[in-house]
């Protein structure tokens, strides 16, 4: 398969320095195509707000449309089963230190808080069933300095875009995730279909349809599933039987 590509449109490598660690739900990284989709539809809510006008909300009874990203676009299998060429992150230096590390953290009701909140209250909200229980939960954390993906798109639009994040995945309140910088380098001499799927390391990089992969070689997967094609990747309409990214 060959990956159409646009004018403007080259081979990059994103990286992003971390401060420390980050935490993320999935066996593998953050995607690129989810960070940028984020940060427009952010843009668009903003505008909406400081123009007083309404902005149309997320939601699952409805097919989201594909918002315009600075990437180009692998047709996959065609029709609707097509996704964005970018890959998920990829821990460059994790080797260093081996992962992922298992933290926790706790929360419980703040009584005074609810009575603040509510008119009427029993005399004691439970902390051990019901919605407002304690909790203790696990937080995988992957330790790394460094973020890294392979994209095809516009250097420029993707460096504006990302240049306001400073912190991404789970738990940032926490100070998790949090990026000292971002670096975009054009690769001229890359291979445009690799960069669009594959980690550094020659594994997939991103969920992808079969015929994508079809006579590419051995390649090393997280292999099948049913899973997102692109963003929103668990909204209902974007999923697909899919080859999943390495771990």
């Amino acid at each position: 398969m060959t990956l159409p590509i646009a004018a403007g449109m080259v081979p990059l490598i994103i990286r992003a320095k971390l401060a420390a660690g980050v935490a993320h739900a999935v066996p593998w990284g953050i995607s690129l195509d989810g960070l940028l989709a984020s940060e427009i539809r952010e843009n668009t809510k903003a505008a909406a707000r400081a123009s007083g006008t309404d902005y149309t909300p997320y939601s699952l009874d409805t097919v989201p449309e594909d918002l315009d990203l600075p990437l180009a676009r692998c047709p996959g299998d065609g029709g609707d089963r097509w996704h964005w060429a970018a890959t998920f992150a990829y821990p460059e230096d994790e080797d260093e230190v081996p992962g992922p590390h298992v933290q926790y953290w706790s929360a419980r009701p703040d009584q005074q808080a609810l009575e603040q909140m509510s008119v009427e209250l029993p005399a004691l909200v439970s902390e051990r069933q019901g919605r407002y229980r304690s909790r203790v939960m696990p937080l995988p954390l992957t330790a790394c300095r460094h973020l890294v993906w392979r994209a095809v798109g516009d250097a420029v639009a993707i460096t504006e875009l990302l240049a306001p994040l400073v912190s991404i995945g789970k738990k940032r309140g926490a100070g998790n995730g949090h990026i000292l910088s971002w670096e975009i380098t054009e690769q001229s001499v890359g291979k445009p279909w690799e960069f669009a799927h594959l980690h550094p390391d020659g594994s997939l990089g991103r969920t992808a349809p079969a015929t994508c992969l079809h006579e590419r070689g051995d390649l090393r997967t997280g292999g099948e599933g049913r899973m997102g094609l692109r963003p929103p990747y668990m909204h209902p309409s974007r999923r697909a039987q899919v080859l999943l990214p390495a771990t």
